[in-house]
């Protein structure tokens, strides 16, 4: 039996901390919630020799003696907790708060919402984006339209693409996707094409071995790195592997994607989520503007 995944949830107001508490263990099995109250509390707990590695963080922006940005700073620029994802939610859609956060290694933003409902969609999309989880498949984003938008997909493998690309045509028949097999040919596309494309891509998703775990990694750096040079708003960069490993979803965090997103064993499992995994991504996230 594997043990509870640790979540830390960071929030000084009772009755929103009580609403999310009520939606993670309602929606997602297995899991120890572990409430603080402020950002100075949280960085005491984490650097304490008792500390156990939280598979979440999921924070207020809004706290006493240490707020969310601080915090987050701290836990970025600290090679110990570098690779722990982080989910930053506000009342306030403040771009320049946004903005900031991204920049200093955010995971992702989103406001808090208001409704249950809406709780127990976002404790959904945290349980299958962040702790690798199978349920059953949110249909709540069947009649949300996705015209317009583009995914770019980097995957080498040859039959994994059919899947995925039978599973993309049936649930998001809408969408435009460009399939691309390793890093040189991810970063010729995006120098001679991005700034033409129509839509561009809003979503990115990459195999970690192309075919090593390096030439993810490297990918992912420069991916990161194409959009500072250009100075463009980033595009969530979600990594989908077979890799169970420690190792490898610690180094994936650590090179900046946005979520470590574990292949089931049924790939057509995995791939009848995409159109709730881009809802979560288009509809709940909060994201960069320019």
């Amino acid at each position: 039996m594997n043990p509870a995944k640790i979540i830390y949830l960071v929030d000084d107001d009772e009755d929103d901390v009580m609403l999310m508490h009520t939606a993670l263990k309602s929606s997602i099995h297995d899991i120890d919630i572990k409430v603080i109250k402020d950002g100075k509390e949280l960085m005491d707990s984490i650097s304490s020799v008792h500390h156990n590695n939280p598979a979440l963080i999921l924070m207020d922006m809004n706290m006493p003696k240490i707020n969310g940005l601080e915090a987050l700073t701290l836990l970025k620029s600290n090679e110990k907790t570098l690779h722990i994802p982080v989910i930053m939610t506000s009342t306030s859609s403040n771009p320049d708060h946004i903005k900031k956060a991204y920049a200093l290694g955010l995971n992702a933003y989103m406001t808090k919402p208001v409704m249950m409902q809406d709780y127990t969609r976002l404790a959904q999309g945290l349980n299958f984006c962040f702790l690798n989880n199978y349920g059953s498949p949110d249909d709540s984003s069947v009649w949300q339209t996705f015209k317009g938008k583009s995914i770019l997909i980097v995957e080498d493998n040859a039959d994994y693409w059919e899947l995925m690309r039978l599973t993309l045509k049936r649930s998001l028949p809408e969408v435009k996707v460009t399939r691309l097999k390793d890093r040189k040919s991810t970063l010729d596309f995006m120098t001679d094409h991005w700034n033409t494309l129509k839509p561009a891509p809003e979503l990115i998703i990459v195999d970690l071995y192309l075919p090593t775990r390096r030439e993810g990694l490297n990918l992912l750096d420069s991916i990161r790195y194409f959009y500072i040079i250009h100075r463009l708003p980033p595009v969530p960069v979600l990594v989908l592997s077979f890799s169970k490993q420690r190792e490898d979803v610690d180094a994936v965090y650590q090179h900046r994607a946005n979520s470590y997103i574990v292949k089931s064993p049924e790939l057509l499992a995995s791939y009848s989520y995409l159109r709730g995994l881009c809802n979560f991504w288009w509809d709940i996230i909060k994201l960069p503007k320019t």
